[in-house]
Parts: C-alpha cells; structure tokens; sequence
C-alpha cells in the first residue's frame, strides 16, 4: 500500500511540473517578445547617445547616485559610444531573430543580457511594459520555445519530409508545463499586487479612477469633449477591471477544488478564458485610448504564452463556426520534392485546420477525390477542391488556399486587383513547368 501511494504521488508530481503541452503557445509569445522589443527599441535610434551613453544624460560617474547599486546588471556601464551603438545594433539583431525563431536559444540569451542592459542603464525610460518584457524574455529563455513556431523548426520539418517522406509528429512540437506555470504564477501575482494597490486608494473605490485617466493629458489620446461623453463610464469600467484583477487569484484556488472533485475538470479553462477575453477588452481598450508605451501589447503578448492546445482548438471552433465542416481538399504530387515540401509549409500556416493533402500519385486516393481528372491534368497545376467534383486549379487554386490561411489573408486582396489573374497564372505556370528540376535534395528554380 506505502508503495502503491508513493507511487502515485510521484506521478501526479511529475505530472504537474512535466505534463507536455503544445510549445505553441509559447511560440507566439517569442515572437511577440521579438517583434515589441524589436520595434521599441528602434525608435530609440535617435536618442541611443542621449540616454544610454556617458556622453547623454546620465554620465558614468553620476550613476551611482541616479539609480539603484544592488540587484543591478548592465553591460553599458562604462561602455564607450562606438561599443553602445554596437551593443544596441546587436539588440536589434536579436530580436528580430528571436522573433523569427533562428538561432533562437542563442538570440534570445543575447536578446534578455541587452535588454536588461539597456533598460538598467536608462531606468528614467522606462514603464511597466519594459519591465513586464524582461520578465517574458526571462521566462522564454528558461523554456523550450523553440519547438514550435521558428524558421528552424519549420524548416527542420522540411527536411524530415525529405528523408523519410513523413511530417514532424505533433510531440517534437510539445514542452513540458513548468515554463507555462511559472507564467500563469506571475500574471496572477501581477493583476493580484495590482487590485490591492488599486483598493488601498480611493479613487478605484468611488468609481473616479477611469475618468480622471481619460482625463490625463499626458496619456489620453481623447479630446476633451470625448473624455467628458465618457466620464459616465467609469464607475462600471472601474469596478469591471477590479474585479476582472482580482479574479486572476482563482485560477490558483479552482485547480484544488477541481483535485478535491467539487468543481467539474473544465472549470479552470473556462475561467482562464474568461479572464483572458476579459484582459483583452481592457488592454485593448487601454491602447486604443491612451499612450502608455509598450504595457498593453506586451501584456497580450503573455496572454500568448498561457494557451495551450485545447485553447487553440476552441479558437478555431470560434472561427470556424459557420463554414462548412468538409475540409479544403489539395491534391499534390507525392513524388515531387517542392510538392511535399511545399505541403509543410501549407500545414505550418493551417492554423484554423481546413485543408486536407492528397497524394494523387497514390491510385485509391485519386479516384477517390478527383475519379474524372486525368493523371496530366493532375501533374500540370495544383487542384483544390471545397466541393467534391469541383476544382479550383493552378493560380486560382491558390487564391483559394489564400482565403483559408490566416498568415495569407494579408494576400486576398492583392490578388484579386485587376490583371494579378494574368500575372500570377504566368508566374504558376513557370514554377510548375519548372518543378521537375527540384529534387529532396535541392531546387535550382
């Protein structure tokens, strides 16, 4: 009996710090810390020597009595000009590579050290989001976030395609759950820490908070007039935002509750949804009516990180509604090396899961799917089909594969401008008569 229950107490230990997720989630959540850091620092560009070097603002022999001694790291510390413009250059470097997922383990190490020592040297600068950002970036660097949604691994999936004709399993894109509740902690200290500051004064209270922000010169992007039409508002705005914070604290107690059997398992994902929407609304609005730098974006950015594959998949139930059931149909060539590599790419951008691949070189599968099109036909130009029967082909098959990938949506428009039939059906038909000469090895088109 002793060793049956130090048995199971091991296993729901190892699983609670070592269950695999989806990396998904944090993927995004790279890419998002790449993408703010990235832009936010290069607006910087014309005040890198003003507040980052000795020559600025804040000279080297007057830091110690500017800022903070202890729990302080910064590589700008007596740094010449020439080596900040380097390290800053360097900065951008990497994270715009983290953002893109190359070198990832090594771009976001350099990525968080400069971040860190930009925002420790120039403190002045700085607001919540900066200090949010080197937490995610932190937090990123202890994880595996380079499973799932990088160039590497994209193209590593590529390559299994090519030496063993199959696609990358769903596990090598998996992590394990630690990383994901070392975040979801940290956000619930984060809104939990924020609703006390918020009850310990006043103005959250009676309901003036709200009004008196979207009042603020410095940080409304409303006229006055529209402040005013407004300023109704605020005691539910007020209220709906403490409550929403002080909320994040259950997503700590409802998972004993669920372990206790008094709350169904589905419990804590309905409510971090909940929260999640919630937070979205409110940092969504904050961005849209006020100017206070990076806090909102970045906030959404570790929203990222907290969804995991069941989110992922009530997203796309979410987005789905309404269209039909049947997936969209491709029909490739299974002998063809650009075909099949070409075919990860298109499952890399299926977010939404609507495409379906067929092998029409395999016979069942296409009489199955296309008994009336002729192997030439076939072997000419892609074909796409969303009903059966009836195909979409070539550069028109692409423009139908456009409309149900959400990283192509940007494209539909572009495409259906007047002459892009012309134009893009000339540029299919060279590739397609071309494809011949791209092997598994390598393509010279």
């Amino acid at each position: 009996m002793k060793k049956t229950v130090s048995t199971t107490g091991m296993n729901a230990w190892d699983q609670f710090w070592f269950q695999p997720i989806s990396a998904v989630g944090f993927g995004w959540m790279r890419i998002g810390y790449g993408v703010i850091g990235f832009l936010t620092m290069a607006l910087e560009w014309s005040r890198v020597s003003l507040f980052y070097t000795g020559i600025g603002v804040l000279p080297h022999e007057m830091l110690g009595d500017v800022v903070r001694s202890t729990w302080r790291f910064s590589l700008l510390d007596g740094a010449g000009v020439a080596v900040v413009w380097l390290l800053y250059i360097l900065l951008l470097l990497s994270l715009l590579l983290t953002a893109l997922g190359l070198w990832t383990r090594l771009s976001l190490l350099v990525s968080v050290v400069l971040l860190f020592s930009f925002h420790e040297y120039a403190m002045i600068t700085l607001d919540g989001g900066d200090t949010l950002m080197r937490l995610i970036g932190f937090i990123l660097l202890l994880s595996p976030c380079h499973r799932a949604m990088t160039v590497t691994n994209l193209w590593k999936r590529m390559e299994q395609v090519r030496a063993t004709g199959t696609d990358q399993p769903e596990q090598e894109r998996e992590m394990p759950i630690w990383p994901y509740r070392l975040l979801m902690w940290q956000m619930i200290i984060l809104y939990v820490a924020s609703s006390v500051e918020k009850f310990t004064g006043s103005t959250w209270r009676d309901g003036s908070a709200v009004a008196i922000t979207i009042h603020h010169g410095n940080f409304s992007r409303l006229s006055a007039g529209a402040a005013d039409m407004l300023a109704w508002t605020s005691p539910t705005i007020g209220w709906f935002v403490l409550v929403t914070q002080v909320v994040w604290i259950f997503l700590l107690i409802v998972p004993v509750l669920q372990w206790l059997r008094i709350l169904p398992s589905s419990t804590q994902n309905h409510l971090k949804r909940a929260l999640l929407l919630s937070g979205l609304l409110i940092h969504g609005s904050i961005f849209i009516l006020m100017d206070v730098g990076t806090f909102s974006l970045t906030v959404m950015a570790a929203y990222a990180g907290l969804l995991i594959a069941s989110d992922f998949e009530a997203l796309r139930k979410v987005f789905n509604r309404g269209s039909k059931k049947d997936p969209v149909v491709v029909l490739f060539d299974g002998r063809c090396g650009l075909c099949r590599r070409s075919v990860v790419a298109l499952k890399a951008c299926d977010w939404l899961r609507r495409l379906s691949f067929a092998n029409f070189r395999d016979e069942s599968i296409r009489k199955k799917y296309a008994p009336n099109v002729s192997l030439e036909a076939l072997d000419k130009e892609i074909h796409v089909t969303k009903t059966k029967g009836k195909f979409s082909k070539g550069f028109a098959g692409f423009r139908v594969l456009t409309k149900e990938l959400p990283p192509l949506w940007i494209l539909v428009p572009l495409l259906h401008l007047p002459g892009m039939e012309y134009v893009g059906s000339w540029v299919y038909g060279y590739i397609a008569r071309n494809r011949p000469r791209c092997t598994d090895d390598h393509c010279t088109l």
